[in-house]
């Protein structure tokens, strides 16, 4: 089976189903539940199909938290087929049943926990194969105003979206956050929108398994009567499915098109548009005031009620003028004076996301153990400066907040190398410091916000091509992260894996071959376990660098045997 053309061929009778659905006359009228698409069970367990899930699947969760079962994706890999094949006779017996999701917390920027559900790896297989079949099927009736965990689109084109608003000349925007979405969201609601494209009950009945499958708390199995588990791979899309229907009524309050605009314009008619990244949203309101704004929010609240069986947080949604700003994916949007000496619309970086940085270097950096090794505080800091750069390089302050949140990145480095090292601050500098950043062993430097250059071009998001995988996360580039962030965990390894493979001139000491940190390891000749402490097997005459495959060879007896 070609799991590519299956996909575009799924795409394609959906797409036949929505004209059809489209072509209601009332001289002939038609039936909008005909030619939805049918036999979707046959793939979830079919051998192609299933082994094509596992394989993102397992590329996708190496590294991460595990489920109520713990096990890991290494261990789930020494019997691959047997347990694909394992889990594909169960559902096509019919005796696959999903087990209860793993309750653990997240802080959220605002110092709260958010709630997550961690499936189990057998679980995850199975929602990709689902969510494989699902995705094609309503890109279709998918708004090109949502944003939101799919497909070739990001935050950024949301927020670009909302910057093109303000050029625009709308005046009054509603920022509007649905209250705990994931957690609120009606099974009902999930399934009736689910039955609208999609007619096989064995498949709807699978879906309702995993909806009612339980969350494991410490231990004790709670029922879940509403909500989808946020961590789970199909819950953003069953999430998009439902407020889907929000999408479309606030599509019908705006006029689309650049006749119909025109006449708008002469008649002076409100005009609506909206923005929507999962349960976040904007709408922008042209030609109203602020009381239009207020009845319209009312309307969007008794929507979502009675249509998603949600709930919209007042708390959270708020009616400003866009002169006043407003922020949106933790970007503020506000207007500003051009270079022109034009009042032009601008993206900045939001005081919340400042702070939220600087708690996370804190706990990268400062906030740790005294054991933990420099190389692993720049390698984990260094992480936090990629991530929040990327995000946020295309505000326009982008520059200037760098710049200062650098100089928070410097101190706090410098801080704490001297704390660990017990070392002045010159003798810091000299040691630790070079071209401009702090570095160990001149292999692992702490990166620079500043190094990421401003990005202020927007092109709209690519079309949906059904069958294509953006699937890159398996590749090796991930491994060697992977395998990185494990050896965090063990107090002092990266400081003494850099200073013998330093002392071994980049060598492995088994077959010669020239080695980098990134594709060797730290070995102790003889086990820890035979020391009666850490300190006394790490002894520089205990360590050697061996490239992988030496190293597996050593550690694995079973491929010892088989070369043999």
């Amino acid at each position: 089976m070609n799991v590519e053309e299956v996909q575009r061929r799924l795409w394609e009778e959906s797409r036949e189903h929505k004209l059809h659905r489209e072509s209601d006359l009332p001289l002939f009228p038609t039936n909008p539940y005909d030619n939805r698409v049918r036999r979707l069970m046959d793939l979830m367990h079919n051998p192609q199909w299933l082994h094509e899930a596992a394989r993102r699947t397992l590329a996708r969760s190496l590294g991460k938290a595990t489920g109520v079962d713990r096990v890991t994706v290494t261990e789930f890999q020494r019997n691959l087929n047997a347990n694909v094949e394992q889990l594909r006779l169960e559902l096509k017996r019919g005796t696959y049943r999903p087990i209860p999701v793993r309750r653990v917390y997240a802080r959220k920027q605002n110092g709260k926990m958010r709630p997550l559900g961690i499936p189990c790896l057998r679980d995850k297989i199975v929602q990709e194969a689902v969510r494989m079949a699902l995705e094609p099927i309503f890109e279709v009736e998918f708004h090109d105003s949502s944003y939101g965990f799919r497909p070739n689109r990001s935050t950024h084109h949301a927020v670009f979206r909302c910057q093109q608003m303000m050029h625009r000349k709308f005046t009054w925007v509603i920022e509007g956050d649905v209250q705990a979405c994931f957690d609120e969201i009606s099974h009902k609601s999930i399934l009736k929108a689910l039955r609208e494209k999609v007619m096989d009950n064995k498949f709807l009945d699978l879906i309702q398994l995993f909806l009612k499958a339980g969350v494991s708390i410490e231990g004790v199995v709670h029922p879940t009567d509403r909500g989808v588990p946020q961590g789970g791979v199909i819950s953003p899309l069953l999430a998009n499915i439902v407020l889907n229907k929000l999408d479309w009524f606030l599509h019908e309050k705006g006029d689309y098109g650049q006749l119909e605009e025109y006449r708008n314009w002469k008649r002076q008619d409100i005009n609506v548009r909206f923005v929507r990244y999962a349960d976040d949203w904007c709408v922008f309101i042209t030609r109203g005031n602020k009381q239009y704004a207020q009845r319209l929010r009312d309307e969007i609240e008794e929507f979502l009620r009675s249509q998603c069986g949600l709930r919209l947080s007042l708390e959270k949604t708020h009616i400003t003028h866009v002169r006043d700003g407003f922020t949106f994916l933790g970007f503020h949007l506000s207007c500003g004076v051009g270079q022109g000496g034009n009042i032009v619309p601008k993206i900045k970086v939001d005081r919340k996301a400042i702070q939220s940085f600087k708690r996370s270097i804190d706990d990268a950096i400062r906030n740790v153990a005294h054991h933990v090794s420099i190389a692993a505080r720049i390698f984990q800091a260094t992480l936090v400066i990629r991530g929040w750069g990327e995000y946020f390089r295309i505000a326009h302050n982008y520059s200037r907040v760098a710049g200062d949140l650098d100089n928070y990145v410097h101190l706090a480095m410098l801080k704490a190398i001297c704390r660990k090292m017990d070392i002045h601050t010159a003798r810091c500098y000299r040691q630790y410091h070079a071209q401009g950043t702090f570095h160990y062993q001149q292999e692992v430097f702490l990166g620079k916000l500043t190094d990421k250059k401003l990005k202020l071009d927007f092109r709209k998001p690519k079309p949906y091509e059904p069958g294509s995988s953006n699937d890159n996360e398996g590749d090796k580039e991930l491994e060697v992260a992977v395998r990185n962030r494990r050896e965090l965990r063990r107090p002092g390894s990266w400081d003494l894996k850099l200073l013998q493979l330093h002392r071994d001139g980049y060598q492995c000491r088994q077959c010669g071959i020239a080695v980098e940190a990134a594709n060797s390891q730290l070995d102790h000749i003889i086990p820890v376990h035979r020391f009666p402490n850490v300190e006394a097997a790490n002894r520089e005459d205990n360590l050697q660098t061996l490239c992988l495959e030496c190293h597996s060879r050593k550690h694995n007896p079973k491929k010892k045997r088989s070369e043999k």
